[in-house]
């Protein structure tokens, strides 16, 4: 026999992290609820909006690293609950976030929500900094391996990419980015109307375009993803059958885009634009049935190859090379910003009482 005992591999998790995990739980419903709530076309674009993001992005950071015992989770966490504390108290005294919610609930309660939420954010910083529990449980190094040196994702079969959580983590990336990188997009595209670069009508008053300038466009990203499985593995195939000559490969490749982006926003149009109230294209020359027309349709599909053989290229390789732990990180805070964002306009539930706005 012998006295040699193991450490446990996984220790108990004390009382102290259960209230850290548990204030950002709280914090973050909290910031879910208030977007589901909140009128998006009343939102106004300003420090609580800065404060809200930091939690949801820094709130989920935290939250993965901490499930890893990560060490560095102590850090991130601190610096998140301090600095939405303090963008709160800038918000509260500054740009009238304590008169608003006084309104609606009373001085008294809005004080003893402040007091909740700074004594909660102190209280949590203090712990993760100078605990020494949260230093024995959260000690693992951050995950700092690099990624691939050279080679695609690519390289690989799609059926063997799908079954990894790399690419699913991956795809994730690339549809919040290019939902938002498509609304930009978007606004460029009638910036360049008013230049005169383009033809068409756009909407100066549209708050959606212009001054929610985070709104997620959806239909872009769900563009990526299709771009992920079906245009990109087309364009490896196009280039493979013509003996890789690059320039045939691509123009054979654009001819496809354009037949799919178009039968898109043909479909779309059949579908949803029937009354012309989203878009109406019966002025453009070259149009068909008012929901085409070959300016857009060349535009889309110049912006569907540029991502095919260059943006979607260049960020594979950039995700691939990166820290496995960096690269996640990031994933996890962009899937926290954007569940704020989908919260907020995409469920106007202000709407149905008649306007009722937080």
């Amino acid at each position: 026999m012998t006295n040699d005992q193991t450490a446990p591999t996984n220790p108990k998790t004390p009382i102290g992290l259960r209230l850290c995990q548990a204030y950002f739980v709280f914090a973050m419903t909290l910031a879910l609820v208030f977007g589901f709530l909140c009128s998006p076309h009343m939102f106004d674009y300003d420090v609580s909006m800065v404060r809200v993001l930091a939690l949801m992005a820094g709130g989920t950071v935290t939250m993965w690293l901490m499930s890893q015992r990560a060490r560095s989770a102590r850090a991130i966490g601190a610096i998140t609950a301090l600095s939405c504390a303090v963008l709160s108290m800038v918000d509260h005294a500054a740009f009238g976030a304590f008169d608003t919610l006084s309104s609606y609930v009373g001085s008294a309660v809005t004080t003893a929500i402040m007091f909740a939420e700074y004594a909660g954010a102190a209280a949590v910083a203090a712990y993760l900094t100078f605990s020494p529990q949260a230093k024995r449980i959260l000690n693992k190094p951050p995950d700092l391996s690099p990624g691939a040196r050279t080679g695609h994702s690519w390289d690989a079969p799609l059926r063997q990419r799908v079954r990894t959580r790399v690419f699913w983590r991956d795809l994730l990336v690339y549809f919040i980015s290019f939902s938002l990188l498509g609304h930009w997009a978007e606004m460029l595209f009638c910036r360049l109307i008013v230049a005169g670069v383009f033809m068409g009508d756009y909407d100066p008053t549209n708050a959606m375009l212009w001054s929610q300038w985070l709104f997620p466009f959806t239909a872009e990203g769900a563009a990526a993803v299709a771009i992920v499985f079906i245009l990109h593995p087309f364009s490896r195939w196009l280039l493979k059958k013509t003996g890789n000559r690059v320039w045939l490969a691509v123009l054979l490749s654009f001819l496809v885009n354009a037949a799919v982006c178009t039968s898109i926003d043909f479909t779309t149009g059949m579908v949803a634009n029937q009354d012309f109230s989203l878009w109406d294209y019966r002025a453009m020359p070259f149009n068909f049935m008012g929901q085409v027309c070959l300016q857009n349709s060349m535009v889309y599909s110049i912006a569907a190859t540029l991502i095919v053989w260059v943006f979607y290229p260049l960020l594979d390789t950039a995700l691939r090379r990166m820290p496995r732990g960096v690269a996640n990180a990031i994933a996890f805070g962009m899937l926290g910003m954007y569940l704020f964002l989908a919260m907020l306009y995409f469920f106007d539930i202000a709407a149905l009482f008649g306007g009722w706005n937080l």
